[in-house]
């Protein structure tokens, strides 16, 4: 996540090109053990799952074709909502299966629950002993991802784990901070894990960032101080855990939260302490320029991304430009140019997703609003602050018991900071202490676990 810091933490441009080029082309013994159960899909819809950080084609775009426009006045139907543990990552959903990673206490938790019911499936947990150096909360910031019958988890004390999707066993986990001599940075693991195939072969990407031993400085502040060694990305074999290759001395990120944006041979990197934007392309293994914005001067008129990944739609970037709550803004910036083509205040740092035409934005304070995805002025369609009451739903065969009846209120609570994940018409939400599943296609009842 993100703080204030007085020394640059930021790669230099030449370091941001060869981190996006290897990204873009692409327990000291890990724990085996048996292959994973296979298992049906529970969905009841066709539609694409959503088991990766930002989507199946990795850029915020749903392929969902006939969501309700505009939404009902009270929004779109609630389906299910149930508690959370410390964290701000989004779900993983696939095979009908929602993969949910929080921390209770002094344990990282795992669940599985029925994607379209909130079920509880199965749930494990490890012992965590993490704390952010700046007062966030000790959650996880990684997104899980579902591969295959698969599911990886990478904590933010570094433990990246691999387990079955049919019941949560545990097949490898690996001590990444032990392993690579990781120095904990401002706030702990926060990049997803990169699930890629060559020849055939599966293997994890993760950004490790390790340095040589004992290279901790004496002041946590001081990470400019750690010099990284030869760890910058690893990746794992999918199926054992062991270590298949590492490249790049760089560390991992620290305060810069959004991802790079791919279009084509094209990549866009932002960030919001001072250079803004750069545009390169990639062709023939070489790293051209498009465009930047002027170095170091936090230019008004630029796309500052930080808290959250924009989203690419027909030629225009939609996104939160802006550092904190107060001065970010939801704008639309022209892909080619850079230039500033609208912006909407008072949505905080925002996350979107683009389903169709329109962009569903889940805003800092708990907004969800749906805007028409398009370049000429902003054009807010609904709006929503989702409500529960108290009222406890009746179980139906096989449900677990519901919790206890709560006020009514509020359903997300800030920070909302996980990116919003759309699989078969269903769009799944998180707040503070709580996970919503909504239909954006029809009405069903709702239930809470």
């Amino acid at each position: 996540m993100h703080g204030k810091s007085t020394t640059r933490l930021l790669p230099t441009r030449r370091e941001m090109m060869l981190w996006t080029i290897l990204c873009a082309c692409i327990a000291r013994h890990p724990v085996a053990a048996a292959e994973p159960k296979p298992l049906p899909d529970l969905s009841t819809r066709k539609g694409e799952d959503w088991g990766e950080f930002l989507g199946p084609t990795g850029n915020g775009r749903s392929g969902l074709p006939d969501m309700q426009v505009p939404w009902p006045a009270a929004g779109p139907k609630l389906v299910w909502h149930c508690t959370l543990g410390e964290g701000y990552c989004a779900p993983a959903v696939a095979r009908g299966r929602a993969i949910v990673f929080d921390r209770v206490d002094n344990t990282m938790r795992v669940r599985c629950l029925e994607a379209e019911s909130g079920r509880p499936l199965w749930e494990h947990s490890y012992a965590s002993t993490y704390r952010d150096s700046f007062g966030y909360d000790g959650g996880p910031r990684a997104g899980p991802v579902i591969a295959g019958d698969r599911v990886i988890t990478f904590g933010p004390e570094g433990r990246l784990e691999c387990r079955s999707l049919a019941d949560g066993q545990s097949l490898w986990h690996i001590d990444t901070q032990a392993r690579y001599h990781v120095v904990q940075n401002f706030f702990g693991v926060g990049a997803a894990p990169l699930v890629i195939e060559v020849d055939g072969n599966q293997y994890v990407v993760v950004q490790v960032g390790g340095s040589r031993p004992d290279s901790a400085p004496a002041a946590p502040d001081r990470l400019d101080l750690v010099k990284g060694l030869d760890s910058g990305l690893v990746a794992f074999d999918l199926a054992t855990g062991l270590e298949r290759w590492r490249s790049s001395s760089q560390l991992a990120s620290s305060v810069v939260a959004a991802s790079p944006v791919v279009r084509g041979s094209e990549v866009l990197l932002s960030e919001t302490y001072g250079p803004g934007s750069v545009l390169l392309n990639l062709t023939n293994d070489r790293v051209n320029v498009v465009r930047k914005d002027r170095d170091n001067q936090r230019p008004r008129n630029a796309l500052k991304a930080h808290w959250a990944t924009p989203a690419v739609y027909e030629g225009h970037l939609y996104g939160s430009s802006g550092r904190n709550s107060g001065d970010a803004e939801l704008v639309c910036v022209d892909w080619k140019t850079g230039e500033v083509v609208w912006n909407e205040p008072g949505l905080g740092r925002a996350s979107v997703v683009v389903v169709g035409s329109h962009l569903i934005v889940l805003g800092e304070f708990g907004d969800v609003v749906l805007v028409k995805a398009t370049p000429e002025k902003y054009v807010e369609v609904s709006r929503t602050r989702p409500l529960h009451t108290n009222r406890t739903p009746k179980r139906r065969a096989g449900q677990a018991d519901a919790e206890q009846q709560e006020p009514a209120g509020e359903l997300l609570a800030p920070p909302c900071w996980a990116a919003p994940v759309v699989a078969h018409g269903y769009l799944y939400l998180r707040g503070q202490g709580r996970l919503v599943c909504f239909d954006l296609i029809g009405a069903r009842v709702q239930t809470r676990f």
